[in-house]
């Protein structure tokens, strides 16, 4: 098992390689050596690629449009590979993190109540990812469809939202008791169970 610092080491020059790149070329390169470093720290490629593609295909033509918009084709060419290329190498930074993994490093350098709140974000992303998939199969078992038209399709997921907001603050409030009642944050040092 790869420590969590090498991790740390490959991912971060390709972070800033990311950002400060023009070529697209390099950038391409990027991509592509972010996701191989996926493939030797052992995660499964075909994963990372998927919920890539679920946010890239949808956020890329709104980001060339917006920046096209406000600005000219070219730059908004420009600023939506590299940002593509951000998204790339962060997604495959963070698949390659497990909970534990990551709270255990970000507490060795913040304070374990900032570290606490930032594991605690991403965690929760993923859960509320699983309800929201959870919600659409009742939905669908119930007889909703969500074919259509675009418009229908972006109303019947903004149906979701109501449900996985209140799901989310349900699992929020319940964490915040578990929190409370084993004393978070009493001491100023993270107390360990030995």
């Amino acid at each position: 098992m790869w420590k969590s610092h090498v991790k740390i080491i490959c991912f971060i020059p390709l972070v800033v390689l990311a950002f400060i790149l023009h070529d697209f070329l390099l950038l391409f390169s990027v991509s592509i050596l972010s996701l191989i470093s996926v493939k030797i720290f052992g995660k499964e490629i075909s994963k990372v690629t998927k919920s890539l593609l679920k946010f890239l295909i949808p956020t890329i033509p709104l980001m060339l449009i917006l920046w096209t918009l406000f600005s000219s084709f070219e730059n908004g060419i420009v600023a939506t590979i590299r940002f593509s290329s951000l998204t790339v190498v962060l997604f495959s930074m963070m698949s390659c993190f497990e909970v534990q993994e990551t709270f255990k490093l970000l507490s060795e350098i913040f304070p374990y109540k900032f570290s606490y709140i930032i594991v605690l974000c991403i965690r929760y992303m993923e859960v509320i990812k699983d309800d929201m998939s959870r919600i659409n199969l009742i939905r669908k078992a119930r007889g909703f469809e969500e074919k259509g038209s675009l418009k229908k399709k972006i109303k019947s997921k903004s149906e979701l939202i109501v449900p996985v907001f209140v799901d989310s603050l349900l699992k929020a409030e319940d964490i915040t008791c578990a929190l409370e009642s084993r004393c978070f944050g009493l001491y100023r040092k993270r107390t360990f169970w030995r």
